[in-house]
């Protein structure tokens, strides 16, 4: 019998689920609060004691008034910091949300890159990962993320459990990266180069779509973030005899999902130190090898590219590094020590928050630039953000299937589910699921804003899922009171007889922002 839908308000919110602060109005174009965390070090190390009056933000070139000013700092000892617990969330229910407690020290994300690195460069780079975790600061909440043929795994979610990650690092073991046989015996020479590009294009597209599913899973997660991505990269130029094969626009889509959610970039070329190239990290968005505006790398049957400075993979690193605000780490066998570094990179950060001008007109992607008035310093920032329009193009908002599909949750839009069983059909569970409409874009219609939500049920292993497209309609004055309650759906799942699990999506159809969730259900 088909599941019978019913879409209501709700009188009040689950006390249990996470809200947004309505503050930040992102229903109205033009006045989304657009925050920026800036990292600024010289010599010495972190700048403190800078003020707003110190900084200069631009949008598309244009002066902006700092509305928001903030610093975070973590610069004190580990046994001075609150540890960070998660709130517990009652039986049956799920969140797509880490609503944790306490002051953490950072957030960090360590993706042990397996599609793109040899088996012996994994190895040795998981030994020193696990090096790190020995001697990692107390507070710091460390995530361990891996990809490889078998996809993406979220191995171990951000925790400051040493336990936990030591035996999560032990879990990641070296795999073949080929995602097919790299033989191209009797294959002309055209063929041979063919036939490896097939191959990197399979693995540029592969990664892209890990980094921009990282940024939906981590988007919610307060403040900047870091994701370490250890790896021995692609390149980014490569001359395929009578034409050249130029991947930066798939690595600029992703560093913009990055930027969106907040998320810093920071390669660590797992290869370690190469024969005949000089220790050294990016200096921001400067590349050092080939890149943009730079002689790309002659593809041949057996080989990626020369080593050194030039390395196939650099240039990569560095143009995701250099956009996101992160860094490039290269040239160094101390991999634990460059993956310190990174968590340490943001131990004092400045946030700055603007209202772009409502009169403004509106583009896909806006270039930020950041200055400071403080001679002799570096800065890093996130170089663009995008806009609406953007997020809600169809080259990148992901699909459903992609959301249904994808390992990680995405949290673009908050999610709150609950489950209970069906007394009245064994077998089945009564599910609720709670959208948090502060995540919808909202558009005013005469007296209403209005707005459109995508809601799929997927039991994996199922031959399809369960869509319904959700109109919202909200009276003007009743828009505040009504951005306090969620957005519920009910439905009923049946097994068939067997465990199963069960994965909501829910989508922004003008946007394309998603929250995903995922839940265990067990045959009654």
């Amino acid at each position: 019998m088909r599941s019978r839908w019913m879409i209501l308000l709700a009188v009040t919110a689950l006390a249990q689920e996470p809200q947004a602060p309505p503050a930040a109005p992102t229903f109205r174009a033009g006045t989304k609060l657009v925050q920026v965390d800036v990292v600024v070090r010289d010599k010495k190390g972190p700048v403190a004691g800078l003020t707003k009056g110190d900084f200069t933000v631009l949008d598309d070139g244009k002066p902006q008034e700092i509305a928001v000013f903030s610093v975070k700092s973590f610069s004190a000892k580990p046994a001075q910091r609150a540890e960070r617990t998660a709130m517990p969330l009652p039986p049956g229910a799920v969140s797509n949300r880490l609503e944790l407690g306490g002051t953490p020290a950072t957030e960090t994300i360590i993706l042990v890159d397996q599609k793109n690195t040899q088996r012996t460069d994994q190895a040795y780079a998981i030994q020193r990962i696990a090096k790190f975790i020995e001697k990692r600061h107390k507070g710091d909440q460390i995530g361990i993320y891996s990809f490889g043929k078998d996809g993406m795994q979220a191995v171990q979610e951000l925790t400051d459990d040493e336990a936990l990650l030591s035996r999560a690092v032990n879990r990641v073991a070296p795999q073949d990266p080929n995602y097919r046989s790299p033989d191209t015996t009797g294959m002309t020479g055209r063929a041979a180069v063919e036939y490896e590009l097939a191959m990197i294009e399979e693995r540029v597209a592969d990664t892209k779509h890990v980094l921009e599913a990282s940024a939906r899973h981590l988007a919610k997660v307060p403040g900047r973030k870091n994701l370490i991505w250890i790896t021995a990269g692609f390149p980014l130029i490569i001359v395929l005899q009578d034409r050249v094969v130029d991947f930066t626009p798939d690595m600029l889509e992703a560093a913009r999902a990055l930027n969106d959610a907040n998320v810093a970039l920071y390669a660590v070329d797992a290869r370690g130190l190469i024969a005949g190239s000089l220790p050294g990290t990016d200096a921001g968005p400067m590349m050092k090898g080939p890149g943009i505006g730079q002689p790309p790398i002659p593809l041949t049957p057996g080989g990626m590219g020369p080593g050194g400075l030039t390395a196939a993979g650099l240039d990569t690193m560095n143009i995701l590094a250099g956009r996101t605000g992160g860094k490039a780490y290269y040239a160094d066998n101390g991999i634990e020590d460059s993956i310190q570094t990174a968590v340490e990179d943001a131990e004092l950060t400045y946030t700055l928050g603007f209202y772009p001008p409502q009169g403004s007109k509106d583009r896909d992607v806006h270039n930020l630039k950041v200055k400071v008035a403080r001679p002799g310093v570096s800065v890093r920032y996130r170089e663009n953000y995008s806009s609406d329009e953007k997020l809600a193009s169809v080259n990148v908002r992901p699909t459903m299937e992609q959301l249904l599909k994808d390992p990680l949750d995405a949290a673009q839009v908050g999610l709150f589910a609950e489950t209970t069983a069906d007394p009245a059909h064994p077998g089945s569970y009564k599910v609720r699921v709670s959208v948090d409409l502060h995540d919808v874009k909202l558009e005013r219609q005469d007296a209403k804003w209005t707005g459109a939500v995508d809601v799929s049920f997927f039991v994996e292993g199922s031959k399809a899922a369960q869509t319904i497209p959700e109109r919202i309609s909200i009276p003007a004055e009743q828009l505040a009171a009504s951005l306090e309650k969620p957005l519920v759906v009910e439905n009923s799942i049946a097994l068939g007889g067997r465990d199963g699990i069960l994965r909501i999506a829910a989508q922004d159809e003008a946007t394309g922002a998603a929250g995903s969730i995922r839940i265990h259900l067990e045959k009654k």
